[in-house]
């Protein structure tokens, strides 16, 4: 038997279509034996979301976006009670991807590419909340712009400290991509890393490269908002590429040579190719930007790649990363908060579009409040 607090009903966004949104109201059902409903306290907008509505990222439609939520559990079955160690009313964050847990990459702790949400094989609804999982999937509760989601077995949840404010707290995900991208650069003190992008990701992977103990960061991007705030996020040098004509020059002049690492995070397909330009031989560079599904990148194969002999490694979501966020987000080394500088309530979402899609008003990091 579950134990329940179970509510009643549900608001949501949908995507029923690419260009379109409604706001709708659906029922929650009694959660299974394995499985938990969370009410969901904050939900982040990211780009990704704004590219699922162009319909940029393939055809998911209808669906519930959102993978950037953290909450509580409002309703338990009894095996997860017991297995998960939670109750109702104890605060969590869910891992947007659910993994099979069984085939190869899973097995070798990259669950993030897990083979049964390949795009090129999948059969049936996806993988990922508020990305490829539809709404007409029951019971239609897999994304993070709604009072409630679903969380079956096998979805990773994480415990989440019972005094981090919400809003620090929805920063969970953002943050566990950054250390992915740290994980993969393999970052260790002392070294001198690059970080392209100021965005919420590209200015949370500053301080995570900090945290893993990276001596220099440097920033790079184009708006001068922004490169001035990541200084707070741990980076020691910003350059504006646009007014910086030649900005190889200009980075192995500002910190003695070229990166040991660069990782972007700018999702433009100009910065990927950039981003091999700024790193030294035998460096590596980390890909974590997502372009769209039919973007191309072009580097010099000979000049950029072979006769340098770099690492190109691409990142994707979050595998591994929760664990240090949620510590660092804990610990508070760096001012977390700052980031979230717009909320929203649900009805409000097409306002929070258009002032995330803009970067207008100094936006940093825009989150739906759905309740506390």
């Amino acid at each position: 038997m579950p134990i329940d607090d179970v509510p009643g009903r549900s608001r949501q966004v949908v995507f029923p279509a690419a260009g379109s949104i409604e706001v709708i109201s659906v029922d929650v059902p009694a959660p299974g034996a394995g499985d938990l409903v969370m009410r969901v306290r904050r939900v982040g907008i990211c780009a990704t979301d704004l590219h699922l509505l162009d319909g940029h990222i393939g055809d998911p439609f209808p669906l519930v976006p959102g993978h950037e939520f953290v909450g509580e559990v409002a309703a338990i079955g009894a095996t997860a009670a017991a297995e998960r160690n939670l109750a109702v009313g104890d605060r969590i964050a869910v891992e947007m991807q659910l993994p099979c847990g069984s085939c190869a990459r899973c097995l070798e702790g990259r669950y993030n590419i897990c083979e049964r949400d390949d795009p090129a094989t999948l059969n049936g609804p996806g993988r990922e909340y508020g990305v490829n999982i539809p709404r007409t999937s029951d019971p239609g509760l897999w994304g993070g712009y709604a009072d409630y989601l679903w969380v079956p077995a096998e979805a990773i949840v994480h415990r989440m400290p019972s005094e981090l404010p919400w809003d620090t707290a929805a920063l969970v995900e953002p943050l566990a991509v950054a250390f992915r991208t740290i994980h993969r650069g393999r970052v260790g003190p002392g070294d001198r890393v690059v970080v392209i992008g100021p965005g919420p990701v590209g200015l949370l992977t500053s301080a995570a490269a900090k945290i893993a103990g990276a001596s220099h960061v440097t920033m790079v991007g184009t708006r001068d908002h922004r490169l001035e705030l990541s200084t707070r996020f741990g980076a020691d040098l910003t350059i504006n590429s646009r007014t910086t004509p030649d900005l190889p020059h200009a980075v192995a002049a500002a910190i003695g040579g070229l990166a040991d690492v660069v990782i972007e995070v700018a999702g433009v397909p100009a910065a990927q190719s950039q981003a091999v330009t700024l790193v030294r031989r035998g460096g590596r560079v980390v890909l974590a930007g997502a372009c769209g599904w039919t973007a191309d990148v072009t580097f010099g194969s000979d000049r950029d790649l072979l006769t340098r002999e770099i690492d190109v490694l691409p990142s994707f979501l979050s595998a591994g990363g929760y664990e240090p966020s949620i510590a660092a987000l804990d610990k508070g080394s760096f001012p977390f908060a700052e980031l979230v500088t717009h909320r929203f309530a649900l009805e409000d979402v097409r306002e929070a579009y258009e002032i995330v899609r803009g970067k207008r008003d100094d936006v940093i990091k825009a989150v739906l409040v759905l309740s506390g």
